[in-house]
């Protein structure tokens, strides 16, 4: 009954395979998308505008050859601009047969758009900055302990000087970063972006991460600040005990002295309850978890 099964199912591919192979041997009509590629530009020169991007072609031809076209490498339409600057308007049906693709197996039965206009204008330069374009997902109990750093910070782009005025930075291409709980450190490729060139094409990625825990800071002096010389700002209490939490390590490498509070006299005297809270500033990647007192009891002393 298998043997049966098994020479049934030959039959019925060789079938199917004789029948597509004949197929493709007629003639069809199908249309094509191609990107538009300038080529031939002058040394130092660069596409500043163009009416289009792509173009398409709708092709007479036999089966074999057309799907040759749609299922094999990507094709471009070039334009030859013949080292000549400025701005151009040019018929596509003139550049069929710069295209070797185009072969004489084909027959170009309409080409959209019918006319292109295009500019070339000298290469202008800039430096830009580099962005993030990454999600980070930490596994839990886990956090960033630092700013994320690029390596270089700037890129040198390249391109028409209409195009390059509008670009203000660069991103990497999109990653997700999941369960994460080391420091990373890795190369990612630079988003391209059509018409412009980079000084390079990837970038360096690092950040820290450590296991986020709290830690208590007792005993914090409170400092008065803005106070004229014939007034005193008298505190109750003197000092604060502040819970941070952060990085395990960054945290541990803090002292008091790496937090300030303070209190200041103009915002004192505005105070009308006779208690205000001090402003306390913390190291970057920590967060202020809790402060006791909340509150300060303060007496303005004129002198």
């Amino acid at each position: 009954m298998k043997k049966k099964i098994i020479t049934i199912s030959l039959i019925t591919l060789f079938s199917v395979g004789l029948w597509v192979s004949v197929a493709l041997t007629e003639e069809y009509i199908t249309t094509v998308q191609a990107p538009v590629l300038f080529t031939d530009l002058p040394k130092n020169y660069s596409l500043g505008y163009s009416s289009a991007n792509q173009v398409y072609l709708q092709l007479k031809g036999k089966g074999w050859d057309l799907a040759k076209i749609i299922l094999g490498k990507r094709v471009n339409f070039d334009i030859s601009v013949h080292r000549r600057a400025g701005k151009h308007k040019s018929e596509l049906s003139g550049f069929i047969q710069s295209n070797p693709w185009l072969t004489s197996n084909f027959h170009v039965l309409e080409i959209a758009p019918a006319q292109i206009e295009y500019e070339i204008e000298r290469t202008a330069s800039k430096k830009v900055k580099l962005i993030k374009n990454f999600q980070i997902e930490f596994k839990q109990g886990y956090g960033a302990t630092s700013k994320v750093k690029f390596e270089p910070e700037t890129i040198k782009i390249f391109g028409a000087p209409n195009l390059i005025s509008q670009i203000d930075s660069l991103k990497t291409i999109y990653k997700k970063f999941s369960d994460v709980s080391e420091n990373v450190k890795l190369e990612l490729p630079i988003e391209q972006i059509d018409g412009v060139k980079f000084s390079q094409d990837k970038c360096e990625v690092e950040f820290e991460v450590q296991k986020i825990v709290d830690k208590a800071f007792e005993g914090i002096v409170v400092e008065t600040r803005n106070v004229p010389y014939s007034r005193e700002l008298v505190l109750f209490p003197g000092k604060v005990d502040i819970v941070l939490r952060g990085g395990i390590n960054k945290l541990g490498k803090l002292t008091n002295d790496s937090i300030k509070a303070y209190i200041d006299y103009w915002r004192a005297l505005k105070e009308e309850s006779g208690s205000i809270e001090p402003v306390i500033e913390i190291p970057s990647f920590t967060t202020l978890v809790n402060s006791i007192p909340n509150k300060f009891e303060f007496v303005i002393k004129q002198y």
